[in-house]
């Protein structure tokens, strides 16, 4: 492979010193993430959200293939090995710029869509990763908004600056369940991206509509760190002759 260093990848995947502003990376160290609004445009968004449905209906993901650890949702797994469609999302610059800053070298982990069923999708907080934070962050959680994210249709909620308080909501809350009172809701339109910090504390709320609220969740993890799925494992021919050196480092296949 041609692209050795995460610096060379991200150089010729569009990433600049300049692509995160200092407003932003001060926003992501001291609340633990950011919101960036209508990255994608609604022609991208309809196309990614088609292919999404698509799969869901392929894999039941309504019905048999219902995942027992989240079923108050419909999810795709491994998204970025079902289609081309997909890339554009996973190596996106920002998205990139904003893995980097977090942790430095780093690899895709996996990457997820997420339908929140109506009347359902409530979970308890969490935080995706944990660790001793003298040792760095180890991963972080991005979301690619495929609907409008409002307090009706179960936005993802989150509590600002969590990512520094060497807690985790299990151990300090009586109830995850329950309404933090420091949690805010990430309300923005489809096509909008949220990046958030692995120890950051959030959850799914519960939607309220009578329609599915999907979201793209993509991982990464520092590359020291073992992921939640290996990608080297999973890629087809097709996924490795389509993929450019520099995305391959990214994937790390």
């Amino acid at each position: 492979m041609a692209t050795t260093t995460i610096d060379e990848a991200l150089s010729e995947l569009g990433v600049r010193p300049d692509t995160l502003g200092a407003d932003v990376r001060e926003q992501l160290d001291r609340d633990g993430y950011v919101v960036f609004p209508g990255v994608l445009d609604s022609e991208t968004v309809a196309a990614v959200r088609a292919r999404l449905e698509e799969l869901e209906e392929a894999e039941d993901s309504w019905g048999s293939g219902l995942n027992a650890k989240d079923p108050g949702a419909a999810r795709v797994d491994d998204v970025n090995h079902k289609g081309a469609i997909f890339d554009q999302l996973w190596l996106h610059p920002t998205l990139l710029a904003s893995m980097h800053h977090y942790l430095g070298d780093f690899r895709l982990s996996s990457m997820t869509s997420r339908a929140a069923r109506p009347g359902m999708g409530h979970q308890r907080m969490h935080a995706d990763w944990w660790g001793p934070l003298e040792d760095g962050y180890v991963a972080s959680n991005s979301c690619w908004l495929l609907d409008d994210f409002t307090i009706a249709n179960g936005a993802t909620r989150i509590v600002p600056g969590s990512h520094r308080w060497g807690r985790r909501p299990e151990d300090a809350m009586g109830d995850p369940l329950a309404a933090h009172p420091e949690e805010i809701r990430l309300e923005a339109p489809a096509g909008s991206l949220a990046i958030f910090n692995g120890y950051v504390w959030h959850s799914g709320t519960e939607n309220t509509t009578d329609r599915p609220r999907r979201g793209l969740f993509t991982v990464y993890s520092r590359s020291d760190q073992p992921r939640q799925n290996d990608q080297a494992s999973r890629a087809d021919e097709e996924t490795l002759e389509r993929l450019s050196p520099a995305a391959r480092r990214i994937m790390d296949c």
